[in-house]
C-alpha cells in the first residue's frame, strides 16, 4: 500500500519512501513529566500510535523513539522563567527526581489505557547529559555558539542559513522591530544549549560541564538523544503544531550543521485538542485527563474514537456531548461485533474477500492518516451482509491491529456477559415482569426490573420474550 504523509518542511503531501527498505525510524515528542499529561497532550500520542500502527500493518519494523523531558523546560521558550521541574517539586513538596518518576509512570499508564503501543526508546533528558554536552561541543567548533556571562551558552542563529525553514520563517523577518528577552543575546531567535546554575540558590538538577555548573536547555534532548538511537538521518519526527517555529526548529539548528541535511525526512505536526474557551493548556489549570474520563464512567477507547473521528491536521473541540456521541457510536460497533460472535453462520473465512476489506481499510489511514474514512468502511463491513462472520471477525482482529480500539476484546466481554445464564430466581423475576406487562400492570414491572438490576443483572425486551444480561 502507497503511504502517503503530509510533509511541514515541504508543505505538501508526500509519497513515504523510507531511507532502509522496510525500516522506519520515528521520533515523537514525548511529556514534560512535571505534571499529568492532558487530553491534548493524548491526542497527539494516540496519533503517533496510529502512525506507527499503519507502517507495521505496511510491513515496517519501526524504531519509535520517544523521550522523557525531566529537566532544562523553562516556562518560556525565550529562556526565560522557572524551570518546569522545579515548579512541579514546590507544588507537590517532593524532590525533583520524585516528581519526575511519579509523572513518567502516570504518562504511561495513560498511554496504557488508550492502548497506545510502548515506544522502542523511552530514553530520559537527565540520563543522556554526556550525549548533549558532546553535541554542544561539536555546534562549538563549528563556531555555532557564543557564551553569555552568568547566564549560558547560546546558539547564534545567525549562522544557521536555512533557520526557521520549517515554520516559513525568514530570520531577516523575525528581527524587525523584536523585542530580546535576555540581555547579551545576539539576535532574538537564538537559544540556551546550556545554562548555568543561579549563584544565589541550590538547583536539585545540575551537573558539571566544560563551560560550568549548569543544565541543558530543553531543546537539546531531542537532537542528541534521537541521533542516539536512530541514527543521524531519520524518518520521521513528529509533534503539536506549536512545536514547528520554536522547538523543533531548533532541533533542526543543532542536528544539522552536524549531520548534515536533511537530518528528518518527514515532519508531522498535530492541530490542537481545543476547549470551548480556548487551547487545553495545563498552565492555566483547563485541563482533563484520562483517569477522569474513566471516573466518570467512560471508556478510554470511546475517547480514543472520538479523536479517529477527526484528522490530525484539523483543530478537535472537545465537550462531554461529542464524547458521549462517540461512546454511543463505539458501543454500537461493539454490539454488533458481539452479536458476530454469536451468529449461527459456521462457514469458513473467504480469503478473497478478507483481502478486499483489508485493503479498502488500511488505504485511507495509509493517505494521510485518514481514520474517519476508514470507520466509514468499518461501519460499511459490518453491514455488508455478502460477507459471512468468520470473515469479519478476522477482519475486525486487523482494524484492531491498525486502529487500536481494542473492538473484539470490549465485544468478547459484552458476548460473554450475554452468554451467562442467570439464576432461576432472577429468571422467574423476568418472567414475573414479563407478565406484569402483558397485563398492563407497568407499576409492577419497573419494581421487578428494580429487584433485577440490584441483583446484577439488565432485562431486554426482545421480539421473542427478553433477554438477561450480566452487569459488567
Amino acid at each position: 500500500m502507497q503511504i502517503r504523509l503530509y510533509n511541514t518542511m515541504t508543505r505538501k503531501l508526500e509519497d513515504f519512501v523510507p531511507l532502509t527498505p522496510n525500516h522506519a525510524g520515528m521520533y515523537t515528542c514525548g511529556p514534560t513529566v512535571y505534571w499529568d499529561q492532558h487530553l491534548g497532550n493524548m491526542r497527539a500520542f494516540v496519533n503517533n500510535d496510529i502512525i506507527k500502527r499503519m507502517l507495521m500493518a505496511n510491513g515496517y519494523t519501526v524504531n519509535h523513539v520517544m523521550n522523557i523531558t525531566d529537566v532544562g523546560h523553562l516556562t518560556s521558550d525565550e529562556d526565560t522563567g522557572d524551570d518546569k521541574m522545579e515548579k512541579g517539586a514546590a507544588r507537590e513538596n517532593m524532590s525533583v527526581w520524585d516528581v519526575a518518576k511519579k509523572y513518567m509512570e502516570r504518562c504511561l499508564n495513560d498511554m496504557d489505557l488508550l492502548n497506545i503501543i510502548r515506544p522502542t526508546h523511552t530514553p530520559r533528558a537527565t540520563d543522556h547529559i554526556a550525549e548533549q554536552i558532546e553535541l554542544i561541543q561539536k555546534l562549538e567548533k563549528l563556531g555555532l555558539t557564543y557564551e553569555i556571562p552568568g547566564d549560558g551558552i547560546y546558539y547564534d542563529t545567525s549562522k544557521f542559513a536555512d533557520y526557521g525553514a520549517l515554520g516559513g520563517q525568514k530570520l531577516e523577518d523575525l528581527r524587525g522591530g523584536a523585542r530580546i528577552d535576555v540581555d547579551g543575546k545576539r539576535n532574538i531567535t537564538d537559544f540556551a544549549l546550556w545554562k548555568f546554575s543561579p549563584t544565589d540558590k541550590k538547583r536539585q538538577m545540575e551537573w558539571d560541564s566544560p563551560w560550568g555548573v549548569g543544565f541543558p536547555g530543553w531543546h537539546l534532548e531531542c537532537s542528541a538523544m534521537s541521533m542516539k538511537y536512530l541514527g543521524d538521518h531519520f524518518e520521521i519526527h513528529t509533534g503539536g503544531q506549536e512545536h514547528i517555529k520554536v522547538h523543533h526548529t531548533n532541533e533542526i539548528a543543532q542536528a544539522e550543521p552536524v549531520v548534515g541535511k536533511p537530518w528528518v525526512k518527514y515532519w508531522v505536526h498535530y492541530a490542537w485538542l481545543l476547549l470551548k474557551d480556548g487551547k487545553m493548556a495545563k498552565s492555566s489549570g483547563s485541563f482533563f485527563t484520562v483517569p477522569k474520563l474513566i471516573d466518570q464512567g467512560y471508556d478510554p477507547m470511546a475517547f480514543r474514537y472520538l479523536l479517529l473521528l477527526g484528522h490530525y491536521r484539523q483543530p478537535m473541540e472537545f465537550s462531554f456531548e461529542a464524547l458521549d456521541a462517540a461512546a454511543t457510536g463505539y458501543k454500537n460497533l461493539v454490539r454488533k461485533i458481539a452479536d458476530l460472535m454469536s451468529a449461527d453462520d459456521k462457514s469458513p473465512m473467504n480469503q478473497e474477500l478478507y483481502n478486499q476489506w483489508h485493503d479498502k481499510i488500511l488505504a485511507p489511514v495509509s493517505d494521510n492518516l485518514k481514520t474517519s474514512e476508514a470507520l466509514v468502511v468499518v461501519q460499511d463491513l459490518l453491514k455488508d451482509k455478502t460477507v459471512n462472520a468468520a470473515t469479519k471477525l478476522a477482519l475486525v482482529d486487523f482494524i484492531d491491529e491498525l486502529l487500536g480500539l481494542q473492538f473484539a476484546d470490549r465485544a468478547k466481554k459484552l458476548h460473554d456477559l450475554e452468554s451467562e445464564v442467570a439464576p432461576n430466581e432472577i429468571q422467574e423475576l423476568a418472567q414475573k415482569r414479563a407478565d406484569a406487562k402483558k397485563s398492563r400492570d407497568f407499576a409492577t414491572a419497573d419494581a421487578l426490573r428494580g429487584q433485577i438490576d440490584a441483583a446484577g443483572w439488565t432485562v431486554m425486551d426482545t421480539p421473542d420474550g427478553f433477554k438477561l444480561i450480566k452487569k459488567q
